[in-house]
Order: structure tokens, then C-alpha cells, then sequence
């Protein structure tokens, strides 16, 4: 996990906004398939959907305030740290995708969903 961690600080985007943007890209895409997954299993609850869509107003929240923090802190700025937060944000999006994407029925190879489990079980455990 430490050199997946360590090859996220390597990471530069090719232009400033997709810092914010991609991970905007990735929570639009799990709300799509999060309703996906909801219709096909019936499973509709308002309650869950506010809950997911106000944390990821709080996960776009901290990559603003970590790309302001990098603006104001240079140390912060050479750590690259919401070129971090927003990698992140989008691996996490993508495993919440896949896992719904699993839940609607549409088959994901065993060895994918297996992998992206043990990412999901170590990145929970440091929370």
C-alpha cells in the first residue's frame, strides 16, 4: 500500500482544474451507477443518496482546501497534496463504481473485484 501511495505523490495533471474535476467526474459516475444499482435491486433510499452526495461535498470541500493550503504553504505545494487528495478521491469513486456496478448484476472478473477489495480493506483500515 506505502507504493501506491508513494506513485500517487508522483502524479501531476496536465492542467491545474482537473485537480478539481476529475474527482467530480468520478463521484458523477457513482451516483450514476449508484442508481443504476438501486433501480435494478429496488433498493431506492433518500436517506442513504443525501448522506453519499453531502460526503461528497465534503470530499470536493477538502481538495479545495488542501489546492488553497497548497497555494498558501509552499512546503504544501512541493508535496503535491491535493494532487493527493483529489487521486484519492477518484480510486476510492472508482471501487464504489465497481462495486455498484457488481451489485446491478454486471459481471466484473473475480480477480478485478477481488484486488480492488483488498485496496478497499487496506484504505479502510487507515481511516
Amino acid at each position: 500500500m506505502e507504493a501506491i501511495i508513494n506513485s500517487i505523490f508522483d502524479i501531476e495533471y496536465t492542467h491545474s482544474y482537473w485537480i478539481f474535476l476529475f474527482p467530480v467526474i468520478g463521484a458523477a459516475a457513482d451516483i450514476v451507477t449508484g442508481w443504476i444499482q438501486a433501480s435494478v435491486n429496488g433498493t431506492w433510499d433518500s436517506t442513504k443518496m443525501r448522506t453519499g452526495l453531502f460526503r461528497k461535498g465534503g470530499e470536493l470541500l477538502v481538495v479545495i482546501l488542501a489546492y488553497i493550503a497548497e497555494i498558501a504553504i509552499k512546503a504544501l505545494a512541493q508535496a503535491h497534496v491535493a494532487t493527493f487528495m483529489s487521486i484519492y478521491i477518484v480510486i476510492m469513486e472508482a471501487l464504489s463504481v465497481l462495486e455498484n456496478l457488481d451489485q446491478a448484476g454486471i459481471v466484473i472478473p473475480s480477480f478485478i473485484r477481488d484486488k480492488l477489495g483488498k485496496i478497499k480493506d487496506e484504505a479502510d483500515k487507515g481511516e
